[in-house]
């Protein structure tokens, strides 16, 4: 058909979140009434995309986000937990593969138990099934839930490495990982960013 479902049902183009923060950020607001070659010369500029226009636009964008989170996080104090696992912790894990399926109601919405292993540098957890097999990537934090036992479960397999189907060298890889989980996929620069991010919006709130 050559253009999107959107167009097709209005007759227009969707407007993009993206577009918006790119007309909002890309030209800054006027303290004074511009001249005419003022405002061209700022069209002009916010046309062109500079590399410095952009990256303090990125940098604008991220740090709102980092605002974000930590209003939300305050507003939602008595609801959001950090469980914070420790090694040998029993634990679910939520079943995201199925909360866009349409028979999800009769399926399990959490997986495991699993055992905890370990937590790599970008947060999320390194867990393995009961018999010691690795799941071969780390799972995010909010998917993980603790599994309270009615009974006791003999743990002391975890002192022993060669329980695991792994070896200790990829299981230290995994716990220097900068993974958030799953199959999100982010290098080491976006998460120093991140840092950065939050060292900044930490410094200006104090």
């Amino acid at each position: 058909m050559g253009c999107s479902p959107y167009f097709v049902v209005t007759g227009c183009h969707p407007i993009l979140p993206c577009d918006l923060i790119e007309a909002t950020y890309l030209i800054p607001p006027p303290s004074n009434r511009p001249s005419t070659t003022e405002l061209i010369a700022s069209r002009a500029r916010a046309l062109a995309r500079r590399q410095e226009d952009l990256a303090r636009l990125h940098s604008r964008v991220f740090e709102e986000r980092v605002k974000a989170a930590r209003r939300l996080e305050r507003e939602h104090a008595a609801s959001i937990k950090d469980f914070d696992f420790a090694r040998g912790a029993l634990v679910l894990m939520r079943n995201t593969a199925i909360e866009k399926s349409l028979n999800r109601k009769m399926r399990p919405r959490y997986l495991g138990p699993y055992v905890v292993l370990a937590r790599n540098r970008g947060g999320a957890y390194i867990v393995c099934e009961l018999d010691g097999a690795v799941l071969d990537r780390p799972i995010a934090a909010f998917r993980l839930v603790p599994y309270l036992a009615r009974t006791h479960v003999d743990l002391n397999w975890l002192n022993d490495d060669e329980y695991l189907d792994i070896s200790t060298a990829r299981l230290r890889e995994m716990e220097s990982s900068n993974s958030l989980g799953d199959d999100e996929t982010n290098d080491t620069a976006t998460h120093e960013g991140w840092r950065d991010a939050q060292e900044d919006v930490e410094d200006d709130a104090s």
